[in-house]
């Protein structure tokens, strides 16, 4: 249908969704990543659909850019999940590999699709034995799992006890997953476009660290180093914007 049964990748994607469905069904639904998770995998399977399925070739490598987004959101997702202890290392490196051969699957599909072509090429993606993902390689994605480390170590965090740490939660979860999926888009505008999203989550983080300063006891000190390592991230996501 649609011309999905000639694609492999969109069988094993529907079988990545699934698994990614099932390994979160027993997540803390407090938690930001847990939803993220299920709605970035659906897009990627969603996506991947609606480009076949289109009779354009500029939409359909517009719905793929969307698709290989959302399947780089859903690996920024299993880096949270394992920050906050929801999955083992083991297990949150398999759902990664997986995910890897989808986008590698789907960077053959790009190019084949951009000659009009209903058929997968093998593409050179990535280079498994330095890193999974070219987004993981980004300092300011390091660091930015590196505050969520930070906060997951927090008095209450783990369990969301407050409002405000829900907060920074929902928007720390928004600074890794837009760094990630910024990684996916080939055009120039929409990539500088998720940056920019992802320097105001992190302009956003801090606003909600200094609520929590001042009404749920977190430590000014603690505050600080948080506050220094979100400003070079924002500074990092501002020269990624730029470039």
């Amino acid at each position: 249908m649609f011309s999905l049964d000639k694609l492999k990748v969109y069988d094993k994607a529907l079988a990545n969704a699934a698994s990614l469905a099932q390994q979160s069904r027993s997540w803390d639904k407090r938690h930001a990543v847990t939803d993220q998770l299920l709605r970035a995998s659906e897009s990627f399977v969603l996506n991947l659909a609606e480009g076949a399925r289109s009779r354009s070739a500029a939409k359909r490598q517009h719905l793929l850019d969307y698709a290989m987004g959302s399947a780089l959101e859903c690996a920024a997702c299993l880096d949270i999940a394992q920050i906050k202890e929801f999955l083992c290392q083991d297990e949150a490196l398999q759902e990664k590999r997986s995910l890897c051969e989808v986008v590698k699957m789907m960077v053959g599909l790009k190019k084949a699709w951009s000659v009009e072509a209903f058929h997968e090429e093998p593409s050179g993606y990535g280079k498994p034995e330095e890193w999974l993902f070219p987004h993981e390689r980004l300092d300011a994605y390091r660091l930015s799992l590196e505050f969520m480390r930070w906060f997951h170590g927090l008095p209450g965090a783990p369990k969301l006890s407050t409002r405000q740490l829900r907060q920074v939660d929902n928007a720390g979860t928004s600074l890794v997953l837009n760094i990630a999926e910024a990684n996916g888009r080939y055009a120039s505008g929409e990539r500088r476009n998720l940056f920019e999203i992802a320097e105001s989550a992190a302009v956003r983080v801090g606003t909600h660290l200094e609520l929590c300063t001042r009404t749920d006891k977190l430590d000014p000190e603690q505050k600080a180093c948080a506050m220094a390592l979100l400003d070079r991230i924002a500074s990092m996501l501002r020269g990624l914007g730029s470039g």
